[in-house]
């Protein structure tokens, strides 16, 4: 694990939070808000909170009918220093979004949270409902497209904005579906490549004059799931699961013009 020093943002779960923060500072740019130092450090450690309660609860109780993965493993071996550190997150973050944050936001941000909980409680106390229904990858997606576009929510104000949301969901759980397809073994289900074609044709044809900043940035991320997908027998499981996320990292090459162009 030490000679794979690539793997170290999946293990300490970094990954999703730097995901969410560019895809938020991009929505806010691209909406014209502003985004204060705070409710990005809290979005960073929300996310952070729930990937590192998930992925511990997921290796407590094991993972019936699949190989243990290494973020699982990690867990299990090293929850008990995990713990205390997430206990400490966990109450300084609700302070500070308690005592700091503007009311509307904190209670958006409130909702979300409850959402969130509801999600945990549904995959770890009744694993199979989800799964079985298939909107456990859905769920995800919703939940992180609501958390990462929430600072920028009071810029919202035409259809396109509402869709490039909807759009940035939809990538979500592309790579949901996409790291549970590779690690099972199997090539992207056709649903993911429709869908990625979806985004792809909305984000041209309705985008193009209103967005065209997010329309770039979660069309490239799409396309990008898509190639790494045809590319998927030079990768080992463990890379593919990393790459799936440095895709959505498409904001940073985005991020330069957002703000002036849409």
């Amino acid at each position: 694990m030490h000679s794979r020093p690539w793997l170290w943002p999946n293990l300490l779960s970094l990954d999703a939070p730097i995901v969410a923060l560019l895809w938020q500072l991009l929505f806010v740019r691209c909406f014209h808000g502003s985004l204060g130092t705070l409710p990005a450090a809290l979005l960073a450690l929300a996310v952070w909170l729930i990937y590192v309660a998930d992925r511990t609860l997921d290796a407590w109780r094991g993972m019936p009918g699949t190989a243990e993965q290494p973020r699982h493993q990690f867990y299990r071996r090293h929850w008990r220093a995990v713990l205390p550190v997430w206990i400490a997150a966990l109450g300084a973050g609700g302070w500070l979004a308690w005592s700091r944050l503007p009311g509307p936001l904190f209670v958006e941000g409130l909702a979300v949270a409850s959402g969130t909980a509801l999600y945990l409680a549904a995959v770890h106390l009744a694993p199979g409902l989800l799964r079985h229904t298939g909107s456990k990858e859905s769920a995800v997606a919703v939940l992180f497209g609501l958390g990462a576009s929430l600072a920028a929510w009071p810029g919202v104000q035409t259809t396109s904005d509402v869709l490039a949301i909807l759009l940035f969901s939809c990538l979500c759980w592309m790579n949901c579906v996409a790291i549970d397809d590779w690690e099972h073994g199997r090539q992207l289900r056709p649903s993911v490549i429709a869908a990625a074609g979806l985004v792809a044709l909305i984000a041209a044809c309705l985008l193009q004059n209103h967005r065209p900043v997010l329309g770039g940035a979660e069309t490239a991320g799409a396309l990008g799931l898509v190639l790494l997908d045809r590319l998927r027998g030079r990768y080992s499981t463990e890379a593919l699961r990393v790459l799936a996320d440095v895709v959505l990292l498409t904001p940073i090459v985005f991020l330069p013009v957002a703000g002036m162009i849409g």
